[in-house]
């Protein structure tokens, strides 16, 4: 292309926007250097103001810790102290008195007793100007101030951190800010006897805060937290303790490592309720031997802080924005000329999508950079219509594959859950049964199996979602040693029918704690490494080792080593095994037809856990495979455990109840027949849907109980449709193979096959019940542990082994008939009976334990056994939804 086609030298705007740049740049410095001025001034005044803040702060203590000093040294209460008497105690009080009336902004004054549980010897308060003895003296032995102010010693001072006066756990009103200051007091013998305390209301200090302000400035006092100790705007003023979630850290975009990664800095700040941008200055203020720490943030806005120098710039800008202005209008109308054709290009770009350019005509003639750009995106064109048709025709062919797994995988899962549903099911009923001595080692065996089983169902099933990145490891306190015991013995006799010896050995750190950890993906990664060395050992030796290993100190590792004896495996096949990202689409053929899925799931799931797995192997000899996964202990409180005997009673209940149970699986309506054979439940089972069809139209159950795939048809539809039409108007429990997200959508109340026998034997007497009595009402727990699920589940195990209590309490009382008994546990129920809204249990209660008859006793073990069913059902609902 000769020099003289081309399109750039017909351009001025290269010139055109080098003049605007030096233009926008002169005035950007101009401006730049003003604001530097203003800036350093500014951090000046930020600097003086926290200086004199600090100041105030430590004259405030200085002065108390003097005070208290001066009174814990004073001869009025060193006579106290060695004779009290009604002289000496009037002269400390009036001591105390005087003390408080002198000192505007101290508000109560006490002497504690150490040896007595910290228990209030004198105390004085004042209200306003009124100074007054208290006579409602309190033990004070739980509270920090007198822990920590008891191991001082003589003349040391105690500060506590900065807070709103509360009495009994209710703030006072009107709302004082207080700093409570303690030193521990000694006898003539040098024995430490009591503890002096002063509280302090900072309102004075916070007064004295603000007339410190100079104009735009704010100041804030915040803990570590983020929580506003001081703050002009008393609305913001401790926010953790008033719940009203004001947070310096949320207010500001910032965090405790921004504001204390320097004892005294100069940051900026972005408010994120207004987004306007602050010059701040932050200093760590520290007292009582450097244990408590506060930030004392001073700051200004900083539009306000360059008004002076933006009012300079918005003249500048205005002059040079017409120049600016002349200059692109002088460029637009010479470049106007030469941008139609690229316009008429950028158009046919522009419309592409819409397929409207075809009949557009590009200017393919011309010999200049316009010419070549039309023929390439003509060309460009052609060729990406011609791809796109092909990854449509793909595209199509992928979703409709993704579409046959989906539902394939969801037919499955029903299909192998179902059955498993019934053998775990009838073995644990088995096992409740009483079975004979010589039948129990059976049951154990079948259990066993059953679990693994499960974990196979799991594997196949866990699969894509492991591929998929949806798998998530929920870790709950386990006894590793356990878990593997139990899968050594599933797998014992298997080992021994193809002749090998399985040997298990066991660190004695695991036999002896617990470890947060999933189970189930640990199982099934131990099941799968067993499985694959049992397949591949025709003789000899499987033998699995766990141990506890030690890591970067105190970190700990589980190793877990599965060794056989067996074919061993080539060393291309070994490499490949060993990378980080192994998964069961990598060929490996070195085990007689590959390793299959298990090994995949083991690399995937060893990866979840942030751990790995090594595999070391002979070519004849045998392998070893080592799995290393990081160790949590369990060092939370342990939950509460139920009785057995009195785990799962069931309430008895005084009407009848017709239950509906849709199944076509017959060993699940045999399960579900045993299960629910009461007098008080009349089961009706349908396994057709014709039947349902035409009984959904006239039967009225108390409760529905249904699985989601009835006789090769799909209830989901179904059964929504029932509940919008008001055909099904009664509690509907699904019990189904399919995922817990498609059982949600239509109810949710549902369990995953396999289910707990236990678990839905609660919920059916729980909503069944619930036409008897009235069931507990737990939103206060939620609301006291910020629908926390961890914690309600150990509250709500704590409720459940003290109503266990109760009830063996009143039986015992009931005999005895000994009221003092009675009142005392009527006292401590009555505090459950408010919070949860027991309102049966309220009206079944006497006064008077003397008169009360056999059949009161029975109401009464009666409704507590349905609140237990109540409270497990609630737990387990908590379960299931973190599992989820």
């Amino acid at each position: 292309m000769n020099f003289r086609h081309s399109i750039v030298t017909r351009f001025a705007l290269f010139f055109t926007g080098l003049i605007v740049f030096s233009i926008l740049l002169s005035g950007f410095l101009i401006f730049k250097n003003a604001s530097t001025v203003i800036t350093n001034y500014s951090k000046e005044r930020l600097l003086h103001t926290s200086e004199l803040a600090e100041k105030s702060f430590q004259a405030q203590l200085t002065e108390v810790s003097n005070d208290i000093l001066l009174i814990a040294n004073s001869p009025t209460l060193k006579n106290f102290i060695d004779i009290d008497s009604k002289d000496t105690r009037q002269y400390l009080e009036d001591f105390f008195k005087i003390t408080l009336e002198n000192k505007h902004s101290y508000f109560q004054l006490r002497l504690l007793d150490i040896e007595n549980n910290g228990q209030e010897i004198i105390r004085l308060d004042k209200k306003g100007q009124k100074v007054f003895k208290s006579e409602d003296l309190q033990e004070k032995g739980n509270r920090d101030y007198f822990k920590e102010a008891s191991t001082l010693p003589k003349n040391e001072v105690y500060f506590s951190k900065i807070n709103l006066n509360e009495e009994y756990g209710v703030i006072s009103i009107p709302e004082t800010p207080t700093l409570r200051v303690a030193t521990p007091v000694f006898d003539k013998n040098y024995v430490k006897i009591g503890i002096l305390i002063i509280n302090v209301d900072l309102k004075s200090l916070y007064q004295s805060l603000g007339n410190i302000l100079s104009d735009g400035l704010q100041l804030y006092l915040i803990d570590e937290n983020g929580q506003y100790l001081y703050a002009q705007d008393q609305d913001i003023r401790f926010g953790s303790q008033l719940k009203t979630n004001q947070n310096f850290y949320t207010n500001y975009k910032t965090d405790l490592e921004n504001i204390s990664s320097n004892t005294t800095h100069f940051i900026k700040l972005n408010d994120n309720v207004s987004s306007n941008n602050y010059l701040s200055f932050t200093k760590k203020l520290t007292y009582f031997n450097d244990t408590r720490n506060m930030f004392l943030v001073s700051m200004i806005e900083q539009n306000k802080l360059l008004q002076s120098a933006q009012q300079v710039g918005v003249n500048s800008f205005k002059t040079m924005l017409v120049i600016c202005l002349f200059c692109i209008l002088v460029s637009y109308f010479f470049t106007n000329y030469f941008s139609k054709q690229i316009k008429q290009i950028t158009k046919a770009i522009s419309i592409y999508e819409d397929n409207n350019s075809k009949d557009l005509k590009l200017p393919t003639h011309r010999k200049d950079e316009i010419g070549t750009l039309a023929k390439t995106f003509t060309k460009m064109k052609s060729r990406i219509d011609k791809n796109v048709d092909e990854l449509n025709i793909a595209f199509q062919k992928e979703q409709h594959a993704k579409q046959q797994r989906d539902k394939f995988l969801q037919n499955m899962s029903h299909e192998m859950r179902t059955p498993l549903n019934a053998i775990t099911g009838l073995t644990q009923l088995l096992s409740k049964n009483s079975p004979l001595p010589n039948q129990i080692p059976i049951i154990n065996s079948l259990e066993r199996s059953a679990q693994s089983l499960s974990g196979l169902v799991y594997d196949v099933l866990d699969h894509q979602n492991l591929v998929e990145g949806k798998v998530k490891i929920l870790n709950k306190p386990t006894n590793i040693a356990l878990l593997l015991k139990g899968i050594h013995a599933t797998y014992q006799f298997e080992a021994i029918q193809k002749g090998l010896k399985f040997n298990l050995d066991i660190d004695e750190n695991l036999k002896n704690s617990e470890y947060l950890m999933d189970e189930l993906r640990l199982s099934q990664i131990v099941i799968n490494l067993i499985v694959n060395a049992i397949k591949f050992t025709d003789n000899g030796t499987v033998q699995v080792k766990a141990s506890v290993i030690k890591a970067q100190g105190i970190i700990e590792n589980l190793e877990i080593k599965v060794i056989d004896s067996g074919i061993g495996i080539l060393p291309e096949n070994l490499d490949k095994i060993n990378e980080r990202f192994f998964q069961e689409k990598v060929d490996i053929t070195g085990r007689y037809g590959g390793y299959g899925l298990g090994l995949s799931i083991v690399k995937q799931l060893t990866l979840l856990f942030n751990g790995s797995l090594n595999a070391q192997s002979t070519k004849g000899k045998g392998s070893t495979f080592t799995v290393l996964i990081p160790l949590i202990k369990d060092v939370s409180t342990k939950e509460i455990k139920i009785k057995d005997s009195n785990k799962y009673i069931l309430p008895k209940l005084n009407n009848t109840y017709t239950v509906l149970h849709i199944e076509d699986d017959l060993p699940t309506v045999d399960l579900i027949k045993h299960l629910l054979n009461f007098d008080c439940i009349h089961l009706i089972q349908i396994s057709k849907f014709k039947e349902l069809q035409n009984k959904i139209e006239t039967l009225t159950p108390d409760l529905l109980i249904s699985d989601l795939l009835l006789d090769n048809n799909n209830l989901s539809s179904s059964l929504s449709n029932w509940i919008t039409t008001k055909k099904i108007t009664c509690p509907l429990v699904l019990i189904s193979g399919m995922e817990k997200e498609i059982m949600n959508e239509i109810s949710p109340i549902y369990l995953q096959k396999p289910f707990d026998i236990n678990v839905l034997r609660d919920l059916v007497f729980k909503i069944l019940g619930a036409n008897e009595y009235q069931a507990p009402d737990f939103k206060n727990i939620y609301k006291n542990y910020d629908n926390d699920s961890k914690k309600i589940t150990k509250v709500l195990s704590l409720i459940e082994n003290e109503f266990t209590i109760y009830n063996d309490r009143i039986k015992k009382t009931s005999v005895s008939k000994n009221q003092q008994e009675w009142e005392d546990i009527i006292h401590k129920l009555i505090n459950h009976i408010h919070n949860l809204n027991l309102n049966s249990l309220k009206k079944v209660l006497p006064n008077e334990i003397k008169n009360i008859s056999e059949a009161q006793i029975k109401s009464i073990q009666t409704i507590f056994n349905y609140y237990g069913c109540c409270i497990r059902t609630e737990k387990n609902l908590l379960n299931s939804s973190m599992d989820s």
